[in-house]
């Protein structure tokens, strides 16, 4: 028993449990949250740091390069050194952990978008959405609410969700929460903005490289409860070969529905192609992706505790 208490993997395994567990109940307000800060941090970096059109484009890549460095460096290794110096670490690794998850915040936006079209509202649907994605909002309808609000939902659960459970196993809180960081810096400084391209390119480029295999795994894992054939088939017929088509691919195909295709971005239209399934979103397809999404992450949580669970057999046998 007391082997059981002392083990490390073990505590990681309950601190992981207990945080989505406490995710999925409780909504942490936006307000308070200390990733508000960041974003708020984020945006006023951007504001003072990155230069002019006419600049060079290395000049952007550094400028925000550095920005990110200065705001992200200084507070991981303090809080890294702080919990290591805790007498109860896995109480400060479960907080951590809560506030780098943050889901229910994006659970609770995209049950606004299904309960006002549910109403028939769709401004209000319109204006609920418009806080999830990054695009231009005015021109959709419904059904393009619905799209959008999967779409977002969808790679929230794989960039967010999955990538910071992952990282988290991987290396720990701190590892996790700067991973989260990176997200939040990405989001803030989309790069569709204008002036936003150079600027954001070396943060978007680490937070891609470091999401691109917990994303797979957890498009991997919705295919899994969804339609696992469809899915990989659509994968394999996707024209497109960046992350993101191939993710709303492997989703749209285990939904059977059709995902991307044309955004408008700051008054200018991106022709995205369309891939997954065949047929065209319906509204009832946002109550059977909230659906998938909660299989999924169930059976994320099982493979954690089998892997875990794994890890720990294997050090006992070893000592």
């Amino acid at each position: 028993m007391e082997n059981i208490v002392n083990s490390t993997v073990l505590q990681l395994l309950a601190v992981l449990l207990t945080a989505i567990a406490i995710d999925s109940v409780w909504r942490w307000p936006e307000k308070y949250h200390p990733l508000t800060l960041f974003r708020l941090l984020a945006d006023g970096m951007a504001k003072k740091v990155r230069p002019g059109a006419s600049e060079p484009a290395s000049q952007h890549k550094v400028s925000g390069a550095l920005g990110a460095i200065v705001l992200i460096a200084p507070f991981t290794v303090l809080l890294a050194m702080l919990v290591y110096m805790a007498e109860y670490p896995i109480f400060f690794e479960a907080i951590i952990l809560i506030s780098a998850l943050d889901f229910a915040g994006v659970r609770w936006r995209y049950n606004q978008v299904v309960t006002a079209l549910a109403n028939g509202k769709k401004v209000l649907a319109r204006e609920a959405v418009s806080n999830m994605v990054a695009r231009d909002c005015q021109r959709l309808s419904e059904v393009g609410i619905a799209k959008a609000a999967m779409e977002s939902y969808l790679l929230r659960f794989y960039y967010q969700f999955c990538g910071v459970v992952m990282w988290f196993l991987i290396g720990g809180p701190v590892l996790a929460l700067l991973f989260r960081l990176l997200l939040v810096f990405t989001w803030q400084w989309h790069w569709r903005r204008p002036g936003y391209y150079w600027f954001a390119l070396p943060v978007r480029r680490m937070s891609r490289l470091m999401a691109l295999l917990p994303a797979f795994v957890g498009a991997c894992l919705f295919a899994s409860v969804t339609h696992p054939v469809a899915s990989f088939k659509a994968w394999k017929r996707c024209g497109q070969k960046d992350t993101t088509s191939w993710l709303l691919a492997l989703s749209g195909g285990g939904l059977g529905i059709k995902l991307g295709g044309p955004a408008f971005y700051s008054d200018n239209l991106i022709r995205y192609s369309r891939v997954g399934g065949s047929r065209e979103v319906r509204l009832s397809d946002l109550t059977y992706c909230r659906r998938a999404i909660v299989r999924a992450t169930l059976l994320l949580c099982g493979l954690s505790i089998l892997c875990l669970t794994l890890l720990h057999v294997l050090q006992q046998g070893a000592t």
